[in-house]
């Protein structure tokens, strides 16, 4: 049967992939999807067979949402397969079937995540990194700050200069073959507004070229890191404006176009979200704030697109995010040489979307004064947060009624069914009639279970219906704590000891005492006393006899003499 089971797994795997990917990535697995809904029941086929096609749909809907590479592919099946083998081959509750298929659920999530082709982007150049100018033959300090979007601790981020021989691509002398700088440990940002507190720091010293251009040069830096456990790598790009000697000509792209002066660039500068901090399924107000570099040529005739970059692959790829407008295009007149620009677009991200930053990507054509074309791109991050999902299951209490200074043991799940790890979890127990019981859980993964087991104490008796609240307390990544209660039954009883025994007030310390022997030496000696007061009782009655028929003898003798 175990061997047809595993079968039909395979079966329901290669029909997934014969339709095509499921709609959407699931919320959790519950009992409602099972034929047995008793969490303490064992489960039968059906119910294995329903876990498997939860976890076949997931597996599909990964698929749909990343564009995984085929090392990813194999992880997620080495994944699929252990967890079919374990639930064929394991006798287990509905309850625990429940709990393993969420944990198996978030281990093919991490494996998905962990083997998307192209890194994800999750270190960026800070918003409020300023941009240096320089002139030819001059040494400059180019310094910019680094911060991880990131949820995950990055370390040993390595960063150096892409260096390139051609003058209008890097204007610097090459003084040197590698110029690393390192950032050992760099700890995420939960939040825009976080970023100068927790960003890091580098700065190079340059010697700009005697033959630089004049213009506005991007520099390209190349970023390799660690971060759970994986090397990433990714680009990041900041600016320069060089003035070159006199004769030098103008950066244009790498060419110098007749009537053509120096290259007009519009960067981002920086951004926020209204509000701050954006869950997925929000809809959110974004402001990008965006500057023209040229210090002597306007711009005008500003279209600007932002383009959300898509989750998903092939023809089921879809924005992670779109205008509620439904036109993701603004126009800006003018901006003037040096000047800035704020473009506002109310945004909805996708409710699957998981924790983790996405890309907005902002293309922008224009023209300067003398009406010459010129277009550009650069990107925006923008972190997005799950709310976490958390339940509970059934709670046993043994015993539900116990007696003053008696304990009850308190057992029951608490289910993870979000996307984002719990932290701190911590469990508290609250009435006036019992003390004890505080759980420390600590960590709890998406898709795990934490289980709590507690011994509560009766201290006063129950006034009321029993009822003993279960505070669940917990942290996200950023520190914030929630609290939810969950609602339990304890009495407390005093102790009966029959009527006229209730109250201990009317009797002497002594009469608690421990009952002692029978003092049978007591009883002994008193009836020898009684025995002995006995006989001298008789010996006197006796004496007291003779004497009476003695003084009778005598008075008889008296009256026959007077006769």
């Amino acid at each position: 049967m175990k061997k047809f089971i595993r079968m039909m797994a395979m079966v329901l795997l290669s029909s997934a992939l014969l339709l095509g990917p499921a709609a959407e990535v699931f919320a959790g697995f519950d009992v409602t999807m099972l034929v047995t809904k008793d969490e303490s029941a064992k489960v039968n086929d059906d119910d294995r067979a329903a876990a498997y096609a939860y976890l076949v749909e997931h597996m599909e809907s990964l698929k749909k949402l990343y564009d995984l590479s085929p090392e990813g592919c194999k992880r997620m099946n080495e994944v699929f397969y252990e967890a079919n083998v374990f639930i064929a081959d394991n006798e287990l509750t509905v309850g625990q079937l429940v709990a393993y298929v969420n944990e198996v659920e978030s281990r093919l999530t991490t494996a998905a995540q962990s083997n998307v082709k192209g890194a994800e982007k999750f270190l960026f150049i800070t918003n409020n990194s300023s941009i240096p100018k320089a002139s030819y033959g001059q040494s400059i300090n180019v310094s910019f700050s680094v911060v991880n979007l990131g949820v995950a601790l990055m370390q040993d981020v390595l960063i150096m200069p892409v260096v390139d021989t051609d003058v209008s691509k890097w204007p610097f002398d090459i003084t040197s073959a590698e110029a690393v700088r390192k950032v050992y440990r760099l700890e995420p940002v939960h939040d825009v507004a976080q970023q100068a507190q927790f960003a890091e720091p580098v700065t190079w010293n340059f010697r700009v070229a005697d033959d630089a251009l004049s213009g506005t040069y991007p520099l390209k830096f190349h970023a390799k890191y660690y971060r759970d456990g994986e090397i990433e790598e990714t680009d990041l790009i900041t600016y320069i404006d060089i003035t070159g000697a006199p004769g030098s000509g103008y950066l244009n792209d790498g060419s110098q176009s007749e009537g053509k002066t120096s290259t007009p660039r519009i960067i981002v500068t920086g951004f926020t979200t209204d509000p701050g901090d954006v869950y997925a399924g929000d809809t959110f107000n974004l402001t990008i704030t965006v500057q023209n570099t040229a210090t002597a040529t306007s711009v005008s005739n500003i279209q600007f697109d932002l383009k959300a970059a898509k989750e998903g692959v092939g023809d089921n790829a879809v924005e992670a995010f779109l205008p509620t407008s439904g036109s993701a295009t603004i126009f800006v007149k003018q901006i003037p040489a040096g000047g800035t620009a704020d473009l506002n677009i109310e945004m909805t991200a996708r409710a699957d979307l998981t924790q983790k930053p996405y890309i907005v990507d902002l293309h922008a054509a224009y023209e300067d004064e003398k009406n010459n074309p010129y277009t550009t791109e650069t990107s925006v991050s923008i972190p997005i947060k799950q709310k976490p999902r958390v339940d509970t299951g059934d709670a046993e209490v043994l015993p539900a009624s116990i007696e003053l200074g008696g304990s009850s043991n308190v057992m029951f799940p608490i289910y993870n069914k979000g996307k984002t790890t719990l932290y701190n979890v911590t469990v508290e127990f609250l009435a006036d009639s019992i003390s004890g019981g505080s759980t420390f859980l600590g960590k709890i993964e998406p898709g795990a279970t934490g289980n709590v087991d507690a011994m509560i104490t009766g201290i006063a008796e129950t006034t009321d219906d029993g009822t003993v609240i279960a505070q669940i307390s917990y942290e996200d990544e950023a520190g914030n704590v929630t609290t939810i209660e969950k609602e339990l039954n304890i009495f407390v009883m005093s102790m009966d000891y029959g009527e006229g025994m209730d109250d201990f007030s009317e009797f002497d310390d002594g009469m608690m005492e421990e009952p002692k022997k029978f003092p049978w030496a007591i009883l002994i000696g008193g009836i020898a006393v009684l025995v002995v007061a006995g006989i001298v009782v008789g010996v006197i009655l006796s004496k007291k006899k003779k004497a009476k028929a003695l003084q009778q003898e005598l008075d008889s003798l008296d009256d026959d003499n007077e006769e």
